[in-house]
């Protein structure tokens, strides 16, 4: 049985050594595990309720004889305090029953306080982990989306007329939510649904660089949203582009994407842009053909997986050597 806990000081030199062991692409991880939970943590452990938690919180696993085997780093989905992503996964080898008593450690830790709802997007390709979340720790197959690379921009539309996009306020955050919601493919809206809180804005940004624009285009004659627009960076090098477009509004995304990658170069010309694909919306299919005839690159397919605190699975997880890393984005 490991011994897991709350990451520390002390752990910083044997986390480090794991990760750059694990991943050689190991400093946007390292970084963002230590300069924000480690020092985090000892405030956070003053706080009970999930409500007030709203940074990554990370854990470690060592074995009997002390030795490091894994880290995770979890997150409570922004407006959301009941549901809880796994951001992050870092096994050292033949340590997979190590990584999944850190799962389970981290269900049974905040279910218990309210949390309904964890959720992890893993790269399609890595099935040892896919099987170890789903076999081992409860989790079912919910959906896919994918990252794609904007690596041509001979798509875009010149002279966009930019007062038709309206930076996004507080109060068009039930808007948002509606369209996002309204434009879910039906057997995903109990796992995927969004709360409007979840569109709003965080209180701080700018901590390491990062960064958050949204923006909107609505339709003032029906008062309605016909487009979300959410533009991410953590180090004003690379920029991710998040749309919610419905299939009937398909003809405005050249030019919805077209802002977007607008607003990015004007802060950075040198950027690499990338953009996600959510195929359990409506009309995913008509992006990623758009994603194709213009040359973009797809970079990489993860799988959602849910699991519902109430639900367990009790099929024995099999058994794996291979080191484990992963890290996920946000749904």
């Amino acid at each position: 049985m490991a011994k897991i806990k709350k990451i520390s000081y002390r752990d910083i030199i044997n986390v480090k050594k794991l990760i750059s062991v694990v991943c050689s692409d190991n400093v946007m991880s390292y970084r963002r595990l230590f300069f924000l939970s480690v020092p985090i943590t000892y405030i956070q452990n003053l706080i009970y309720s999930v409500h007030l938690r709203r940074l990554p919180e990370t854990y470690v696993a060592f074995d009997n004889s002390n030795n490091l085997k894994g880290v995770i780093s979890v997150k409570a989905q922004h407006g959301n305090p009941y549901k809880w992503q796994i951001k992050r996964l870092f096994l050292d080898k033949n340590s997979h029953e190590e990584g999944k008593q850190l799962v389970e450690y981290i269900i049974a830790k905040f279910g218990a306080r309210g949390v309904d709802t964890f959720y992890v997007s893993v790269d399609d390709n890595q099935n040892e982990l896919i099987d170890l979340f789903i076999k081992g720790c409860g989790f079912r197959f919910c959906s896919t989306e994918a990252l794609w690379s904007i690596s041509n921009v001979n798509f875009i539309v010149d002279n966009i007329d930019e007062s038709l996009f309206k930076p996004f306020k507080s109060s068009d955050n039930q808007k948002s939510a509606d369209l996002f919601n309204d434009n879910l493919i039906t057997h995903y809206k109990y796992s995927l649904s969004k709360e409007k809180e979840e569109f709003d804005d965080k209180l701080i940004q700018g901590i390491n660089s990062d960064l958050n624009f949204k923006y909107i285009l609505e339709d003032n004659s029906k008062k309605i949203i016909k487009a979300f627009i959410e533009i991410k960076t953590i180090d004003n090098k690379n920029y991710f582009i998040d749309t919610i477009v419905p299939p009937l509004y398909s003809d405005l995304y050249a030019m919805i994407l077209s802002f977007a990658v607008k607003k990015i170069q004007k802060r950075n010309k040198k950027s690499k842009i990338y953009i996600k694909n959510r195929k359990y919306l409506q009309g995913s299919e008509l992006y990623e053909n758009f994603f194709k005839e213009n040359r973009f690159e797809l970079l990489q397919n993860n799988a959602i997986l849910v699991r519902d605190f109430f639900k367990t699975v009790k099929e024995e997880s099999r058994g794996y050597n291979n080191a484990v890393v992963f890290s996920g984005f946000e749904i």
